[in-house]
């Protein structure tokens, strides 16, 4: 694999270099045979860049060598620039018209004047609707936050989604614990919104995709909608927002071939300590007399542990496993050619794409990812009245690794415990031959019929193959010829996915170890059984089909701008054996409205169709409403040198939402149920009909009613913008069984209702400070949200004690008993209260007696904390001084909390122990700790939700660090233009209270791969 690897890698780059050469070639061959011809020329360019009033321009961009260099003017608006004679020159400028200078007709002047434009109305501050029209940032009623593919690509990871932590205000990126390249983020847009199903969908050019089957180079930017005007055109999945990936397209009169290879690797940060054979069997004993029982291990037996030989001791092993199955770091490797351009005609963008990593296990065959991504857009312009678009992307993905998985090796390195058994016996000690193969023999337990080291290492293989296939098409109609500012439009969308997964599962003997009289006797737990061909292990296939339709008219009328896009849209998702498939569709009507760059008006109307409720029911009409006020434009503001552009803008609307509605619930359901055996010696046998469900027809849509308020501006000649905006929404009509107000003897007859009301409101806002000074620019950013809902309505008991409810609380909340300490050291055992959760006794959790009943029991639970952050933050900084580049990510989690309830923290019957257990309170060997006894059974009244295993979630990260060097060639006829070397950091430390593990995700080294820091160096050149 290793092999493939590297030919892959080299291969791609070499493909890159050849298609860069013979370009070169073919001009070299051109300068023999004419040397004075105006294409070999190369002119050199000093011009001045001024405004209208003839003041320069400071920090206009000016684009040369077929997009491949970028200068900047300095602050008189001079600047140098080299460029063939027949050559194409892009000026640009924030709040200027840009300019083409097409050199093979006309010499760049000396002086070039930039006409001044309305600020964010130019081509760069486009926003793309789904109803095929278009928007500029200045006419934005709604609040939409962006990034883009190339900030995201100096974070190296497997998940396009991992990448977007931080980015973009009004987003929260929640991390995940899954195996290698499996830990995609859980996206949210502006806090929780209902009950239940909170996450938002994600677009990828016009239809709902992962955005993880894309890498950050694919991506041109990435909108995340966040307001009712902007997110009612996605119909009924939208209402918990949408992020909208655009992948890049081509640029006209730009030719950029890009090549690049990264690789370096990734390392685990906190991963749990546990005690070893020694400690736990002296702290099992302890627990033992805790229980009323006498010691399991002998004082012999214990001194043979602390004098263990290691991981294969016959009777007295210790196995260190996070040590010996594990190794601290792994490999990720990365490769891509890149291609870009076009002209007014044809416009083009392809991009080859591998990545790969390794496993962080030790034994056996270590994970091993592979994928490759490729990416073609194409834009083609047929005549003055039609343009094509054609698309086309593909995924091939395989995965191989050993017959035990992340997860069930990171369980087992977390529950086994050290002296469980030895890894491998000899066969001596067995009386049996060796093996022919070499294989050993391997140790078990009663508890443990399976040995980790048999399954790893023997235990077989499995590979996973994922396929993707996606396909975009598309005709664009301008029809000025008939009416002015009349357009039209079509686009079509079909995606495949296949997911298959093959194995080998080998069972070798395992035996387990008992003394008797003295001697160890072997007990057989494992039979051999070695299978001769693979097995099918899963295998899904899906496809997804999308279309849309639409017609729209824009004009100006003197100081009038109208525009009005009719659009129809169709989205089915259809899987393999599902007996559903998704079907969506919505049909809107776009009303735009400004008045003298000043005012500016947006009305929304969308018909939003679902195939999961009745036919009577299946369609729901929803409006927005939004208007924008541009102060900057106004005569007070007009000449400000302090305010270039401000304003303020409100929207609201009502949308539907039916993603958290189930399928069929309006009909009575019932299916088969058991066999039931009458009769004379039970041989008569009859079926059964159980129900499912009650069904109900009046069931309506869930509803989201959504305000916003906000303001956004640039100020002091744009080196500051900032935007902060208000949101506030309710959400009612959520489904849900309403089986409180029944009797519980009425089992399944209760049918779902509209119960719930949820109430969510916060802020989002960034602030930001660009400047340049001669070699130095830099650019640095915050960018906060704020949000908490809170249930106003939901099927429970009305209890007399209010902190038992959940309606008056935010749907996070965290329920739990309050601790008040350990009894016989904070609490005295003789109180008047008695704990019904379980049995008791010094060294135990004392808890609150909330209602003052003389008991704890389930009615004295309360609101401890919540799961889900309050405050998110980003704060990044982007440095650049003559050639060198430094760029910073932080990112913070801040009010939430986390349960402590893993196998590190919660030290409990036959379990392993950490090294929490040294803490454990005992009278007389620790009568200052401050963790419970220990104990042999489940420990019902300790181990329960309470504060006592609540800890503080909240952390800040050093998320994201790149620094590079970068080659700049300014001289046209070179080969390579840029190169880029450049070394990056991904996870580089963390701050919190939280100290053993990780506060984001406290489970990660415990149930599944642990969070690993990446870092990695590469080179980038641009040809």
């Amino acid at each position: 694999m290793n092999k493939y690897i590297l030919y892959t890698s080299c291969l791609m780059l070499s493909w890159g270099m050849g298609l860069s050469t013979p370009c070169n070639a073919q001009n070299k061959r051109n300068a023999k045979r004419a040397k004075t011809t105006k294409a070999a020329l190369i002119v050199n360019i000093n011009t001045t860049i001024v405004d209208e009033d003839n003041r320069p321009i400071k920090d206009a961009e000016i684009i040369a060598s077929e997009g491949a260099i970028t200068h900047y003017t300095d602050k008189e608006g001079k600047v140098s620039i080299q460029s063939r004679a027949n050559g194409i020159i892009l000026v640009e400028a924030l709040g200027y018209e840009d300019i083409i200078v097409d050199l093979a007709k006309e010499q760049f002047p000396k002086v070039l004047k930039m006409k001044k434009t309305e600020m964010l109305a130019s081509g760069k501050y486009k926003i793309e609707r789904p109803d095929g029209g278009v928007t500029y940032q200045k006419n934005l009623v709604g609040a939409i936050g962006s990034t883009t593919g190339e900030d995201l690509s100096t974070y190296p990871d497997f998940s396009l989604s991992n990448t977007l932590q931080g980015r973009v205000p009004g987003l929260v990126v929640r991390s995940n614990v899954n195996g290698l390249g499996n830990n995609t983020a859980t996206l949210y847009v502006r806090g929780l919104h209902g009950y239940t199903n909170n996450d938002a969908i994600v677009i990828v050019d016009g239809i709902e995709r992962s955005m993880d089957d894309i890498i950050p180079e694919e991506v041109e930017t990435i909108d995340v909608l966040k307001d009712a005007t902007a997110k009612i055109l996605y119909g009924a999945r939208a209402a918990n927002g949408v992020l909208v990936v655009t992948t890049r397209r081509g640029e006209a009169n730009k030719r950029v071939i890009l090549a690049s290879v990264e690789a370096g690797v990734m390392l685990t940060t906190r991963l749990p300590k546990f005690l070893n054979s020694y400690d736990y069997a002296t702290l099992y004993n302890e627990a033992r007399r805790n229980d009323g029982m006498p010691d399991f291990y002998s004082s012999d037996q214990l001194n043979g542990y602390k004098n263990s030989s290691g991981v294969n001791d016959l009777l007295y092993p210790n196995v260190d496993y996070y040590d010996y199955f594990l190794q601290k770091q792994s490999m990720y490797r990365k490769a891509m050619v890149d291609l870009n351009g076009g002209n007014n005609k044809v416009r083009y963008s392809m991009i080859v794409n591998y990545v790969g990593g390794n496993g962080f296990e030790k034994i056996g065959d270590r994970p091993d990812l592979n994928r490759l991504n490729v990416r073609g857009n194409l834009d083609i312009k047929i005549t003055d009245y039609l343009s094509v678009v054609a698309d086309a992307a593909a995924r091939l993905e395989l995965r191989d690794w050993s017959s035990v998985d992340g997860s069930t090796t990171f369980s087992n390195l977390s529950t086994l415990r050290p002296n469980e058994y030895p890894l491998t016996i000899s066969s001596d000690a067995l009386g049996l031959e060796p093996d022919a193969k070499g294989v050993p023999f391997f140790g078990a337990s009663i508890r443990q019929p399976e040995n980790l080291f048999a399954n790893m290492e023997y235990g077989g293989f499995t590979s996973e193959r994922y396929v993707t296939s996606q396909t975009n098409i598309g005709l664009d109609f301008t029809l000025d010829k008939f009416v002015k500012g009349l357009r039209a439009s079509a686009f079509m969308t079909f995606d495949n996915y296949n997911y298959f997964r093959q194995g080998q599962v080998n069972v070798y003997p395992t035996y387990a170890i008992n003394m008797i009289n003295g001697e160890p006797e072997f007990r057989q737990m494992k039979q051999l059984n070695l299978q001769d061909d693979q097995s099918r292990l899963g295998e899904e296939t899906r496809r997804t089909l999308g279309w849309r339709a639409n017609v729209g008219y824009s004009n100006r009328f003197g100081k009038h701008d109208v525009a009005a896009m009719l659009a129809y849209h169709y989205y089915q998702d259809e899987v393999k054996g599902d007996a559903q498939d998704v079907k969506n569709t919505n049909t809107t009507l776009r009303l735009n409205y400004g008045f003298d760059n000043k005012y500016v008006f947006e009305g929304d109307l969308a018909l939003m169709g679902s195939n999961r409720f009745e036919k009577g029911s299946r369609y729901f009409l929803s409006g927005a409403i939004g208007a924008g006020w541009i102060l900057s434009n106004e005569a007070f503001l007009k000449d400000c040198d302090v305010v270039n552009f401000l304003k303020i803008k409100a929207s609201m609307g009502i949308l539907g939402y039916d993603r958290s509605t189930d399928f069929l619930l309006y009909k009575t359901a019932w299916q088969n149920g058991d066999n039931l055996s009458l009769g004379e010696q039970n041989k008569s046998t009859y079926h059964t009909t159980q129900l499912v469900r009650l069904g109900n027809k009046n069931l309506k849509w869930e509803r989201s009613t959504e305000w916003n308020i906000g303001v956004e501006g640039f100020f002091l000649r744009n080196r500051l913008k900032a935007e902060i905006n208000y949101f506030n929404e309710l959400r009612d009509n959520i489904i849900g069984i309403q089986s409180s107000a029944y009797a519980d003897v009425l089992g399944n007859f209760v049918s779902y209702h509209n119960i719930g009301k949820v109430r969510n409101n916060g802020i989002d806002a960034y602030v930001q400070w660009s400047d340049r000074n001669g070699d130095f620019s830099y650019q640095v950013g915050a960018n906060i949200t704020w949000s908490k809902n809170k249930l106003l309505k939901w099927d429970e008991v009305n209890f007399p004690d209010s902190y038992l409810r959940s309606v008056g609380k935010p749907t996070d909340a965290m329920m739990g008993y309050e601790a008040l300490g350990l009894f016989g050291k904070d609490v005295s055992l003789g109180r008047n209260t008695s704990q019904l959760l379980g049995n008791y006794q010094e060294g135990d959790i004392a808890y609150a007696d909330l209602n003052n009943d003389g008991v704890v029991d389930a009615r004295d639970r309360k609101m401890l904390g919540n799961s889900y952050p309050r405050t998110v933050l980003g704060i990044d900084a982007n440095l650049q001084y003559k050639n060198w580049g430094l760029y910073i990510l932080g990112t913070a989690e801040l009010g939430l909390n986390v349960w402590k309830n893993n196998a590190y923290y919660q030290n409990k019957g036959e379990g392993k122990y950490s090294v929490l257990a040294l803490d454990r309170w005992h009278p007389e060997n620790n009568p200052n700790g401050t963790y419970p006894r220990l104990t042999t059974t489940e420990g019902e009244n300790n181990f329960v939700n309470s504060s006592f295993w609540l800890g503080n979630g909240s952390y800040f990260r050093l998320k994201n660090v790149e620094l590079s060097y970068t080659i700049t060639n300014k001289k046209e006829n070179a080969l390579a233009k840029k190169i880029k070397i450049f070394g990056r950091g991904t996870n580089l430390f963390s701050l919190s209270k939280e100290k053993d593990l990780d506060p984001e995700l406290i489970n990660a080294g415990i149930n599944n791969y642990p969070v690993y820091r990446t870092l990695t160096g590469g080179v980038t050149v641009t040809f």
